[in-house]
């Protein structure tokens, strides 16, 4: 049985609208493009595992970075998605709290982990020896592995941005 395009599309879009029910988050910006360019869905489509990249890296680690690096893209339901997931994954309470509070709380070894995120998605000047230091500790597989999870918290929000779903952090309501 061949699949056709049509077919493909209503796929990605079963896959969407489940993935929106399981983390009560709106899909509609990704069904949007989906209805309105099938090419331009399918290269974001095509990037979306990005996201999921982790095969070394410490969970706890990746998700402090993606949880940093997605506050610092001022996308208050993106970053609410993020902290689901993280709590799905088992990542305790209180390095979630951490890393959504700009490192408060968070180890010495917790905070340079989130320092990183935070400059690498802010394209903020790094201390020098604060990747040397990460790959020392966690290896260079690692954090190629949390680098590209720092790199897909850009592509939600700059793609609610350009097609006008774009929300603030200000809404999160366990920041206010």
């Amino acid at each position: 049985m061949s699949t056709t395009p049509d077919t493909t599309l209503e796929a990605s879009r079963k896959m969407l609208q489940g993935f929106g029910r399981h983390y009560d988050y709106d899909v509609s910006y990704l069904e949007e493009l989906l209805d309105t360019s099938a090419d331009a869905f399918r290269a974001f489509e095509a990037a979306m595992p990005m996201a999921r990249v982790k095969k070394v890296a410490p969970t706890e680690a990746i998700f402090i970075a993606k949880i940093a690096a997605m506050r610092a893209q001022d996308c208050g339901p993106c970053t609410e998605l993020t902290l689901k997931m993280a709590r799905e994954a088992g990542v305790a309470e209180a390095v979630i709290q951490g890393a959504l509070r700009g490192g408060k709380g968070l180890t010495a070894e917790q905070r340079e982990i989130h320092d990183y995120a935070v400059g690498v998605a802010q394209n903020e000047e790094l201390d020098p020896e604060l990747l040397p230091r990460l790959q020392e500790r966690l290896g260079r597989e690692a954090i190629a592995e949390i680098a590209v999870n720092i790199l897909a918290t850009k592509l939600y929000p700059t793609l609610k941005r350009a097609l006008g779903h774009a929300k603030s952090c200000s809404l999160i309501p366990a920041l206010n």
